[in-house]
């Protein structure tokens, strides 16, 4: 097995099936040992993932490099209070094309924040990002 993370979630990928541990110690003294040195061989002669930064790159000037993670505890109280769910639910049995609970959300964590305007609100909507989704 082998571990790794996307968006922030453990996942595992199953590299090789080596069988069941009766049947393998019938053929090995110790199995589990033995599949313990062939991973860490295969783990050595694994390429290492690199990532490349560019230090000297700037940003672009219309984009917005300040992102605000400070409402993840209004956004756990929301979660827990099942706003979302409430909203969700009432949502269904409308015939409206925006989403209430995105509206919703943006202004709790906003007037939780930064009390403002809703108009400012919606202004500084790009300042909320959590989990690579923007809250709007």
């Amino acid at each position: 097995m082998q571990g790794y993370r996307i968006d922030g979630k453990v996942k595992h990928k199953t590299i090789e099936k080596i069988g069941y541990l009766d049947e393998l110690e019938k053929v090995y003294d110790d199995p589990i040992d033995y599949f313990k040195s062939v991973a860490e061989e295969r783990n050595r002669s694994a390429p290492a993932e690199t990532i490349e930064v560019a230090v000297n790159q700037r940003l672009t000037d219309n984009t917005s490099s300040r992102k605000n993670l400070g409402y993840a505890i209004p956004k756990r109280i929301y979660s827990l209070l099942a706003i979302n769910t409430f909203l969700q639910n009432k949502q269904k049995h409308l015939s409206i094309e925006y989403n209430l609970n995105s509206i919703f959300s943006l202004l709790i964590y906003n007037r939780f924040l930064f009390p403002s305007s809703k108009k400012k609100a919606f202004d500084n909507r790009d300042c909320y990002q959590y989990r690579g989704c923007w809250i709007y």
